[in-house]
């Protein structure tokens, strides 16, 4: 009888416990889902800026590389963001690297790189 009760109560610890990793890993992409979305009108504008003219790129295809606290305990950030943008027919046309400062007083894009397709 002791050992049915130590089964059955391991096996509900681990039903409790999996549920709580995939909630974490849902809310980890939710939050970077988040950040991307409020980074969106400053990469569109730094794309522009590169291109010349409006390129897309999808924030599906973005990923946050890097994110760094410039002063311990502050609330002032290098973020670095790489993003894939296309034209027409989703024609890649290779992977750029914006490279941004979020701080309270705003994002502002310091360094934007280009690494060309193998098409290009």
């Amino acid at each position: 009888m002791k050992k049915l009760l130590t089964v059955a109560l391991i096996i509900l610890s681990l039903l409790f416990i999996i549920p709580t990793n995939s909630l974490a890993q849902n809310n980890e992409k939710i939050l970077t889902d988040t950040f991307l979305t409020t980074l969106y009108p400053y990469i569109n504008n730094a794309v522009t800026g590169y291109y010349g003219q409006l390129t897309q790129f999808s924030p599906a295809d973005a990923k946050v590389i890097s994110i760094t606290r410039k002063n311990e305990g502050g609330y002032d950030f290098d973020v670095v963001v790489t993003i894939m943008p296309f034209e027409k027919a989703h024609i890649y046309l290779g992977t750029d690297t914006v490279t941004m400062n979020v701080s309270a007083a705003g994002v502002t894009v310091i360094n934007y790189s280009h690494k060309k397709s193998k098409y290009e």
